[in-house]
């Protein structure tokens, strides 16, 4: 079989998977559906905050457009809080720490335009764990920067996500 045959053959199974995939309604990760009552938020925190930052990147990424005032949207998440914790998660033959595990919390509350609270505060967490290695502390702080970082992107998306079911809850 010659080469362009060949060529041709892959092109075709692919366009094949790609219709077949379509058709199963795949999506990849991180392309949700909003919801037409879910379009418009009022995003309430400290403007400031790293995690309100990535939290609204998050919100517009996903089509969700965020209002000035609460009068002007549906519903609106009020950032709570965050908080971040290490701890020693093993330790070497020296009893110095091996592992570090860090944990951040983020907590909300969602309510609709009354102010009625249809999600009462709750918490959601991420968690990650990296070696650590004395003789690299400056390397070992840069990693545990890029982690947080990772880490506040994964508490927005989980945000994101949750926000985005209210359409199925309150659709009933």
């Amino acid at each position: 079989m010659s080469a362009r045959c060949e060529r041709y053959g892959l092109k075709l199974a692919l366009i094949a998977l790609l219709t077949l995939a379509s058709g199963c309604g795949f999506q990849p990760r991180g392309v949700i559906e909003v919801a037409e009552q879910l379009k418009t938020l009022y995003l309430l925190g400290d403007e400031r905050s790293a995690i309100y930052q990535t939290v609204e990147r998050s919100f517009e990424s996903s089509g969700v457009v965020l209002v000035n005032t609460p009068e002007q949207a549906p519903y609106r998440i009020n950032l709570i809080g965050v908080q971040h914790q290490r701890r020693s998660a093993s330790l070497n033959e020296r009893a110095k720490t091996q592992e570090y595990e860090l944990r951040s919390f983020l907590s909300y509350e969602i309510q609709d335009s009354m102010g009625a609270i249809l999600v009462k505060p709750t918490q959601i967490y991420t968690e990650r764990t990296y070696s650590y290695d004395e003789n690299s502390v400056n390397a070992k702080e840069a990693e545990e920067a890029l982690l947080r970082q990772e880490m506040r992107i994964n508490l927005a998306q989980q945000l994101v996500r949750r926000y985005l079911k209210l359409a199925e809850i309150y659709s009933r």
